[in-house]
């Protein structure tokens, strides 16, 4: 349960920059991997794939979000579905990173805890 409520409210929270027209790309890159170690860090286990599938899920997210909105009409259900797997695939090298960031919450979580 924790991990599931860690991985959504991350992938939640990384809508943010896809969404501010005023994000620098350095800063929406730090948002994304500083979420995901939130993610990392709230989920106790296995914290690089909760930062890995939150990153996933926040491009999945920003991509219904997008096909909702006004600038998806007139799209076919298949162009809809092209859209949201090409935006997915081009995530997956920030979701590599953002798997490192969620290895580094669980690992920050342990020092904070002091367990190991």
């Amino acid at each position: 349960m924790r991990f599931a409520l860690a991985v959504i409210g991350a992938g939640v929270v990384q809508i943010i920059p896809y969404l501010v027209p005023s994000f620098t790309t350095i800063g929406a890159i730090a948002f994304v991997m500083f979420a995901a170690l939130g993610a990392g860090f709230f989920a106790g286990r296995r914290g690089w794939l909760a930062g890995a599938l939150s990153v996933l899920l926040g491009g999945a997210l920003f991509g219904v979000v997008t096909l909702i909105g006004p600038s998806a009409a007139g799209e076919s259900p298949l162009d809809m579905l092209q859209s949201e797997t090409a935006l997915v695939l081009a995530v997956v090298p920030y979701a590599i990173g953002g798997m490192l960031a969620g290895a580094a919450g669980e690992w920050l979580r342990s020092r904070a805890l002091g367990r190991r």
